[in-house]
């Protein structure tokens, strides 16, 4: 078969093997509460559960998980962040989540402790709140997989 994709294809099996030689980016943080990374994941919201959590980026600790039934509320998620941030006596530099409405509040709690922090005119929320893509958020998409191969699976099967 590969003779054949040789022969008939050979266009998109040089990318294709191009691809497997390209090196990704790393993903590199300099310490321990450098980055937090926060996501909702939904997968059990059919049966009444919905999680939301937050992953040191650095160390890869679970800094808290909530569920209930409803993460997806702005009050909730700045909740968790408020009381994480008490008992821990700090906040992180950056968190890194996904554009969601739930994270609003969080950000600008976040970005106002921050500020207080800073002596710069020019410090805005990017630079210490970053918003992108859920899958690009890797460290916590990561954690989300791996708890859903090791114990949401059984939830999931035959959805």
């Amino acid at each position: 078969m590969f003779s054949i994709v040789r022969r008939f294809d050979t266009e998109g099996l040089a990318r294709r093997t191009a691809d497997l030689n390209r090196k990704k980016g790393e993903y590199i943080v300099p310490g321990p509460d450098f980055i937090w990374s926060i996501d909702g994941h939904d997968k059990l919201s059919p049966y009444g559960f919905q999680i939301y959590a937050c992953i040191d980026a650095y160390s890869r600790c679970l800094l808290w998980i909530y569920v209930g039934s409803s993460n997806r509320t702005a009050q909730s998620v700045l909740r968790q962040y408020l009381q994480v941030v008490a008992e821990k006596g700090y906040q992180p530099y950056i968190v890194r989540s996904d554009r969601g409405k739930e994270t609003e509040l969080a950000a600008e709690v976040h970005y106002a402790f921050a500020r207080t922090m800073q002596n710069d005119l020019n410090f805005s929320m990017g630079n210490c709140w970053f918003y992108g893509t859920s899958t690009g958020n890797q460290r916590i998409e990561s954690w989300w997989s791996q708890l859903q191969k090791s114990q949401l699976y059984l939830w999931t099967v035959g959805k």
